[in-house]
């Protein structure tokens, strides 16, 4: 259970009961010399007659318990932080029993019960002639209710029989749920004349030490509440005893609500509704804001068990919580923050499976003035960042946030006043990076407007230098700081990343050492082995601040690129993580624009392993690898080496053939490293890539048209298939027609490619068709090709941790697919991510989303 458990008054009391009756009892008198008592009457006595003077409560009942109530100071420091926490144990010792004693309810205000003195039952007595196991009075219902009330009585006052007689003990219970469900039902003036004697009876029987065992507990406190709304039961009473007989009896449902293991005993006892009916309530002897903190606590735990949490939203619990969050009162003092921390703990439980109840009338604007009116309280604040955090897993949550900049303004603010609590920055940084995520305009409002692009280099750098204070400390000793550092630096990084996903923000992020310098510290100091989603971040942020080419951009300066090659090529060895490698390729395929990056890439051997993984069958990974390849291959300088050193053409040609039909992405960007290759006329190809090559190239019309009708709709795949079928025809043009049996046996038959002079023999003029076929293949370096590598580098902040739906993907439509053309989509709402089989789509939610 999140949250700290609420202090609670020790329930210290005698073990003897007290006396039912009118509202003033007469007290009876000793027995003398120890004599055993007279055995109760068979039939109930008739009341004894109240004394004059006054009514209400007995003059004792005024009398406060030493050990009742708040512990000195508790009102106002009732919090909730830690997990369900065992409530406090009753005080060890016991006050000594007299005549002018009152017996009360554990508190220091006035309580139902009476302070009559009760003789004490001898050892020696007999027990009671009805004191059997089985307890069926009989006659009319006055009769019976006056039989249960004595049989209370005299159970009260017997702590053998009541230890002796456990199954008489809850059939007891049951006697009063019965009577006080008649009583509810009934509403006359008898029945509401009996409940007060009733009630006053259970709730002395509650206070009793062995009568808190869960078996009996939940019956009476069931009654209790069902009596105290029915109507004259508290007539005469003062106010402040009926708020205390609340308050104790939701004392000891809280205790319970602590353990799992009681949540289906509130449901089962129907105890959610009256729970609800009091803390809704106007009344005065419900609006005390004790009472409110334990009974808002009681619902923030069973609210954990889901069956609980239905019920509760379908009783309107949001509303009723919400109503504690609207006070108008509300000034900001620490009393108030008690209540509301129990109230936003329970609403942080409904809003992950019913956001739209927080998006109703103006209850954003209500979360978001708590945080105004509380901007220290870093435990409320905690829970109100929970709740944000979970209602930004969902779309339309998220447009709710976005048609109001206010919230992210308050939520910067609040961040940037509370950097030093790493909870509050936890969350609050996963709120923005949903945010930022989500919507240009959010992201454009907290980069400038909410100063993010110094909010958040600051914070990066401010936990990064925790962290590596933490790890010069011995490993064990640690271990666990550094490991609540780095969930903080994986937020703060993914935020950095969708903040650069804006033109103005990312150029701005892209030139601040603030932002470069630790991210190229991370790279350098975490392995992905250990830091797996903060390795995975920074790339990510790394590929998109890589985007801006401009000469203000840190990374591109010579000898961050050459650090950068050296980096990423240990990430291409993990060859299990395929996220690793995802985000690697797409990085590497933004550095490779620069001539320089790719005599590096070259030299350190990093093209070899971008072809061998031409070879995987996760399709998101192959398409960045490809873009990457696209680059190398139109510098002259790359590629001899790849055509010597590696077998790419023949990969290429696999790729093409296994590629789905309705995947014109894939298919393009492979044709495209094709085309590129092909440009550079002094290497030669084998006659069976070739051979290969032309085989794939020829069938590319005839799967076209067999698509064309499922793709029409989609203008991005359509226009992507257009230019698939030009670029063919061109590299078909440049691809001689190898005759049967050239090239077999040894396989070391190579044929010369058409020169751009004789591809002008087929009707495509040299400098125009040279121009086509880079710019189409989005090649860069060599005189032959005038634009950067791609016409779209590789951009999305694949740190994300869903999708943003306004801003260009690398991944497009065809992109969902598997080399097989099998899909499965990420079950994260809002999530873009898919891929070829459940087991990678489950490994990728657990590493992404699977989070609070």
């Amino acid at each position: 259970r999140s949250g700290r458990v609420p202090s609670r008054s020790p329930l210290d009391s005698p073990e003897a009961g007290d006396d039912s009756g009118s509202e003033e009892l007469t007290p009876m008198m000793a027995a003398g010399g120890g004599a055993a008592p007279s055995p109760p009457p068979r039939t109930p006595a008739r009341p004894p007659r109240p004394p004059t003077g006054g009514g209400g409560y007995p003059a004792g009942l005024g009398m406060s318990r030493s050990s009742g109530g708040y512990p000195d100071g508790a009102g106002s420091t009732v919090v909730d932080k830690s997990p369900r926490h065992k409530a406090a144990s009753p005080s060890g010792h016991r006050r000594h029993r007299s005549s002018s004693n009152s017996k009360g309810l554990s508190s220091s205000t006035p309580a139902l019960t009476d302070s009559s003195p009760r003789r004490r039952k001898a050892s020696a007595s007999p027990a009671p002639a009805f004191c059997e196991s089985s307890f069926a009075p009989e006659g009319t219902w006055e009769e019976v209710a006056e039989a249960v009330l004595a049989r209370l009585q005299e159970l009260a006052s017997n702590k053998e029989q009541r230890r002796d007689n456990p199954d008489l003990m809850a059939e007891m219970c049951g006697r009063i749920w019965d009577l006080a469900a008649d009583i509810q039902v009934s509403q006359s003036s008898r029945s509401s004349h009996f409940a007060g004697k009733l009630l006053k009876e259970v709730m002395g029987f509650m206070d009793l030490k062995d009568m808190k065992d869960p078996r009996f507990l939940f019956t009476l406190s069931r009654s209790a509440l069902a009596l105290l709304r029915t109507e004259g039961s508290t007539a005469g009473f003062q106010t402040s005893g009926v708020q205390q007989a609340y308050l104790n009896i939701s004392q000891g449902l809280f205790k319970y609500s602590q353990k799992d293991e009681h949540d289906a005993d509130f449901l089962g006892e129907h105890l959610i509704e009256p729970l609800l009916e009091v803390l809704d309530s106007d009344a005065p002897e419900c609006a005390s804001n004790d009472l409110r903190v334990y009974v808002a606590g009681i619902l923030k735990n069973i609210s954990h068990n889901e069956e609980n949490q239905r019920v509760l939203a379908e009783r309107g619990a949001v509303t009723t919580l919400f109503k504690l969050l609207r006070g108008e009162q509300l000034s900001g003092n620490s009393k108030e923050a008690q209540l509301l921390i129990q109230a936003t703990a329970a609403l942080r439980n409904f809003a992950g499976k019913r956001p739209e109840d927080f998006l109703r009338e103006d209850r954003l604007d209500t979360v978001t003035r708590v945080m105004a009116l509380f901007p220290s309280n870093v435990e409320l604040l905690t829970n109100v960042s929970r709740i944000f955090a979970k209602l930004t897993l969902n779309g339309p949550a998220c447009e709710a946030f976005a048609r109001n900049g206010t919230h992210l303004r308050q939520i910067a603010k609040t961040l940037s006043a509370n950097s030093d609590s790493t909870p509050l920055t936890l969350r609050l940084a996963f709120v923005l990076g949903n945010l930022t995520e989500f919507s240009d305009r959010l992201r454009v409002i907290f980069a400038f407007d909410c100063e993010g692009t110094a909010l958040a280099p600051q914070l990066l750098g401010k936990y990064w230098q925790k962290e590596r204070q933490l790890a010069r400390i011995e490993r064990d000793q640690a271990a666990q700081g550094i490991k609540e550092i780095d969930e903080v630096l994986v937020k703060l990084v993914r935020l950095i990343a969708n903040i650069a996903i804006s033109a103005t923000a990312g150029s701005t992020l892209a030139s601040s050492s603030a932002v470069v310098d630790p991210l190229l510290d991370m790279l350098g100091a975490k392995k992905i082995m250990e830091s797996e989603e903060l390795v995975l971040n920074v790339v990510s942020a790394v590929t998109n601040l890589l985007f801006y080419d401009e000469p203000s951009n840190l990374l591109f300066q010579e000898d961050n690129k050459q650090l950068l090659c050296r980096l990423f090529r240990p990430l291409l060895q993990e060859s299990l993580n395929v996220e690793a490698l995802v985000e690697t390729a797409r990085a590497l395929g933004n550095l490779s624009r620069h001539s320089d990056a790719r005599k590096c890439m070259s030299g350190l051997r990093i093209d070899e392993r971008l072809v061998i993984l031409l070879d995987h069958e996760d399709r998101d990974l192959v398409f960045p690898v490809c873009g990457a390849l696209v680059n190398l291959a139109a510098d002259p300088e790359c590629t001899g080496r790849l055509m010597t050193a590696t077998p790419i053409v023949r990969k290429l040609a696999e790729l093409l053939n296994d590629a789905p039909p309705d995947d014109p992405g894939l298919r393009l960007v492979s044709v495209k490293v094709l085309t590129n290759l092909s440009l550079d006329t002094s290497v030669r190809w084998s006659a069976v890539d070739v051979q290969a090559v032309r085989t794939v190239l020829l069938r590319i019309p005839s799967d076209c048209e067999e698509v064309a009708a499922e793709l029409e709709e989609d203008e991005q795949a359509t226009a992507e298939m257009q230019q698939l079928l030009e670029l063919a025809r061109r590299l078909l043009q440049r691809l001689p027609v190898v005759e049967p049996g050239e090239g077999e046996g040894s396989g070391e038959a190579e044929v010369k490619l058409l020169s751009r002079s004789a591809a002008v023999s087929s009707g495509v003029g040299p400098a125009a068709g040279a121009a086509s076929a880079a710019t189409a293949a989005g090649g860069v370096g060599g005189e032959a090709c005038a634009r950067p590598p791609t016409s779209s580098p590789v951009r999305p902040p694949t740190a994300k941790e869903l999708a943003p739906k306004d801003m260009p993907k690398v991944k497009d439509k065809s992109s969902s697919k598997g080399l097989d053309g099998a899909e499965v989509a990420c079950k994260s709402e809002g999530c873009s991510r898919r891929f070829a089989s459940e087991a990678k789509m489950l490994a990728h939610f657990e590493r992404r989303h699977d989070q609070s």
